[in-house]
């Protein structure tokens, strides 16, 4: 029965007595009732489709079933103006802004590795040598590579969703899946319970991070469900194409897996082994569980987004996605759900493709940059190794040399960003200074901006003309990390709950993703939090 309070307001005036106050006073009755947006669901679940373009939801629409992005569309709240809104648009940092709020300036993942001036060594996002590997691998401890699991998020300065839940309430399970260790890390944040991924054998591992010992329940499901079981006859397409996965299993391990649509397939499988197992969405708090299709980015980037294989694995990933969906409406019911659904980047066509079409694109040589900048440093300055790295499209300078010489770091900054203008390939370019000293609302500028971390990032910073990747790309394949919106355009769908239906073309940024869904459970946003809530869904 609903419950109403009658509130009276007293509304004092002058010195006169309490009793000719209350005469001169107002009054007025306020219903207040039990509001249903206040009902929390049980279960909070965020899917990211590695390297999922906003235009494939209509290239691949006639080819979809009518329970997988089609019911996530029909029944939930589109938004189709999604955008990152900072580059570079990588795994790590994507994933990591997804669920923190806020971008690589922040939360500080600013790409998947990079160099750490401090220790003049590449850092990998989630990687950390502090720990060891958690595998079903009693037996023979060779079975995994050391690496494979050495992982935490501790190069993620700020909390995520997960964190926030777990803050308000402790009893909160937090648990992230995928098939790559970052994809899963990152999502889940510093608080969670559990985070597993595939290592290079195609076996679910965790860190030491984590726990001390993979539950039963997964050793059990892993020696019922090899990735082997997966990898037989052939993957093909009439007409288009036809892989072996024999032959792929021979060659690559159970990890080949993860180049073929059936990675997210027992990725998957695992998330409802874990939805089933450990009771998610059943118990008397709001659980989470996010999962990150990976397949999808390693398809993507061998192939490039025009390619069958790329088809095929979404009308796959279609079906995998509405088996999901069918788990959780029938063990814990729509009504008690909230899902949201996006990708961490887009991706660029080839730019052999583009070439054939008469569209700008190219292909360029990092190294001759470098090369010929360290000449022209010698030439201007002395001799000396003025360059410490080049990656990510950011050129880190000896700071150190530059002081012993007395020469001005921003003077050697512009100097180098004036000389890289000279390359075709290159379309602006930004000094460490420049955005340190400035402030960017709406440009390409402002991208630059969101994505430059003052302690992580380098000296001056290349923003590439659109279409071009390295040359390494140029035997075949594709990759992201641009501010153009091949790249930064990506789909975003909230569903479940009493999320309503309809669809929104205004533009929205993927920071504000974690305030949305921490406005629906009342927690505290990401404490690095820059976005803001989406009124359309938790109005």
């Amino acid at each position: 029965m609903k419950k109403t309070l009658i509130l009276t307001l007293i509304i004092f005036t002058g010195l006169q007595s309490f009793s000719q106050k209350r005469k001169k006073g107002i009054s007025f009755s306020v219903e207040v009732g039990a509001k249903n947006d206040l009902q929390k669901p049980k279960l909070v679940v965020g899917i990211v489709v590695d390297q999922m373009r906003y235009d494939y939801i209509y290239r691949f629409w006639d080819d979809f079933g009518d329970y997988g992005f089609k019911r996530l569309i029909n029944e939930g709240h589109f938004f189709r103006n999604a955008q990152f809104g900072y580059v570079p648009t990588y795994t790590g940092p994507g994933h990591a802004s997804i669920f923190t709020g806020t971008t690589p300036s922040v939360h500080g993942i600013i790409a998947n590795n990079w160099y750490e001036k401090q220790s003049s060594e590449m850092v990998y996002c989630a990687g950390d040598g502090s720990r060891e590997t958690v595998c079903n691998c009693e037996k023979n401890h060779t079975d995994v590579i050391s690496t494979d699991g050495q992982m935490s998020p501790h190069q993620m300065l700020t909390t995520t969703i997960g964190d926030e839940m777990q803050l308000f309430n402790p009893e909160s399970k937090v648990i992230g899946i995928s098939l790559k260790d970052r994809g899963a890390i990152l999502s889940a944040g510093h608080a969670a319970d559990a985070a597993y991924w595939m290592d290079s054998k195609g076996e679910w591992i965790t860190s030491s991070y984590y726990m001390d010992e993979l539950p039963d329940w997964l050793k059990e499901f892993q020696d019922e469900n090899p990735s082997s079981n997966y990898l037989k006859g052939d993957w093909k397409v009439e007409e288009k194409f036809s892989h072996n996965l024999d032959s792929l299993f021979i060659n690559k391990g159970g990890s080949g897996i993860k180049s073929t649509p059936f990675g997210n397939t027992i990725l998957k499988d695992l998330a409802i082994e874990i939805l089933q197992n450990e009771k998610l969405g059943l118990g008397n708090s709001t659980d989470f569980l996010s999962v990150s299709f990976s397949s999808t980015d390693y398809i993507g980037h061998q192939y490039g987004p025009h390619a069958a294989e790329v088809k095929d694995t979404y009308i796959r990933l279609d079906n995998d996605i509405a088996d999901i969906l069918n788990n959780l409406y029938q063990e814990i019911g729509a009504k008690n759900i909230v899902l949201f659904i996006t990708a961490d980047h887009g991706v660029v066509s080839e730019p052999k493709e583009l070439l054939e079409r008469n569209i700008p694109a190219g292909y360029f040589d990092g190294s001759v940059m470098k090369t010929e900048l360290s000449t022209h440093l010698i030439a201007n300055y002395g001799e000396g190794e003025w360059i410490k790295n080049y990656s990510n499209n950011q050129l880190f300078l000896n700071q150190k040399l530059i002081s012993e010489r007395n020469i001005n770091l921003q003077e050697i900054e512009r100097k180098c960003a004036n000389f890289f203008l000279k390359y075709e390939w290159v379309k602006n370019t930004y000094t460490a200074t420049q955005i340190n000293e400035n402030e960017y609302n709406n440009s390409f500028h402002s991208l630059i901006q969101r994505g430059y971390n003052q302690q992580r990032s380098g000296d001056v910073i290349v923003s590439l003309q659109t279409g071009w990747l390295s040359s390494y790309w140029e035997k075949g394949g594709t990759t992201h990390g641009s501010s153009y919106s091949y790249d930064t355009h990506v789909p975003l769908i909230f569903w479940g709950g009493k999320i309503p239906q309809g669809q929104t073309d205004r533009k929205v940024n993927i920071r504000d993703i974690a305030p949305t869904i921490s406005t629906i459970l009342g927690t505290a946003y990401p404490n690095g939090c820059t976005g803001n809530p989406l009124p359309e869904v938790t109005e």
